[in-house]
């Protein structure tokens, strides 16, 4: 069993192998000039243009992003979908594999491949990407949050028990891999902008009108408020109290709104909160792979092939 499986997937294999090396000798020769030109540039001066010269490995490295569906739809959907399909399965079936340990290797295969391969290129991605978590510190919000660490192995086990689900349920491969696109973005798309903010709650900063307005330190902002006196002062439109509102400089008015009250409210979450959530999003998305890999099973026993 373990000798067909790597006939039928060694081209996918050796393509996902060629791939990851290619993407790793451009991210490990500029990953190192960048390590060393942050380095230098710390030692003479500010380091804000050292990113400027490496925007194409900047757009490859954001553009793994998308990697994750990629294994749902090539090998999530295809490693019984396309078997289904073709009637493949049934002529396995009549030989002396029972379909419990073909089943068994064949979700081995997936999940260890894709593990792999996925843990491979994030941890090339992660380690790349130091240099511009030193120089912004954002790596908590946004797109840097996606592309590192434990998330994206997450969500590359969820699209590949996705694939595999729709490619159990639909029989055909080409319904499975629309099925697998909208349901993995829309997840993600779920996760990310309702769920995400709400693993913890959040901490609250009151600064002054005439106080600095730094973010705290690779913290994930989350709003900027108004408030006065305690209430938060909704609408696009601040009524400046009247005795501020003389015709003095912008300095004197924040000075006299912060005398009568006002202050900016900043809601954040900590950066010391950053690997909290990043396994919370992993088990999130390593449960849901578990529910539709057990959807999956009972399709399969369920369905007549």
């Amino acid at each position: 069993m373990s000798w067909l499986l790597w006939r039928q997937h060694r081209a996918q294999m050796a393509i996902v192998a060629g791939l990851l090396a290619v993407f790793a000798i451009p991210v490990v020769v500029t990953g190192r000039h960048l390590s060393d030109g942050l380095v230098a540039c710390r030692a003479s001066g500010p380091c804000g243009g050292l990113l400027d010269h490496y925007n194409a490995m900047l757009t490859s490295v954001n553009l793994t992003v998308a990697v994750p569906l990629i294994f749902g739809i090539f090998w999530g959907v295809s490693v019984i979908g396309r078997e289904l399909e073709t009637g493949t399965a049934t002529l396995a079936w009549s030989q002396s594999v029972t379909r419990r340990h073909w089943v068994r290797v064949k979700l081995l295969w997936l999940f260890g491949t894709t593990l792999v391969a996925s843990s491979a290129l994030t941890v090339l991605v992660t380690w790349w990407s130091n240099t511009r978590n030193a120089l912004q510190e954002s790596r908590f919000s946004g797109l840097p949050f996606d592309l590192e660490n434990l998330s994206p192995v997450g969500y590359s086990l969820f699209s590949a028990a996705l694939g595999l689900l729709a490619g159990v349920a639909w029989r055909r491969v080409l319904p499975a891999v629309a099925t697998t696109i909208a349901g993995f973005v829309g997840v993600r798309m779920i996760v990310e902008l309702v769920v995400r903010p709400h693993y913890l709650s959040p901490v609250y900063r009151l600064l002054p009108m005439t106080g600095p307005r730094d973010d705290p330190p690779g913290s994930w902002v989350q709003n900027n408020e108004m408030v006065h006196n305690g209430r938060v002062i909704g609408g696009n439109i601040i009524g400046v109290p009247e005795a501020c509102s003389q015709g003095i400089g912008k300095v004197d008015l924040n000075q006299c709104m912060n005398a009568h009250g006002y202050r900016v409210r900043i809601t954040y979450q900590p950066a010391s909160r950053y690997w909290t959530f990043q396994w919370i999003e992993f088990g999130i998305f390593a449960a849901l792979s578990v529910v539709l890999v057990g959807a999956a099973l009972v399709v399969l026993r369920r369905r007549d092939v």
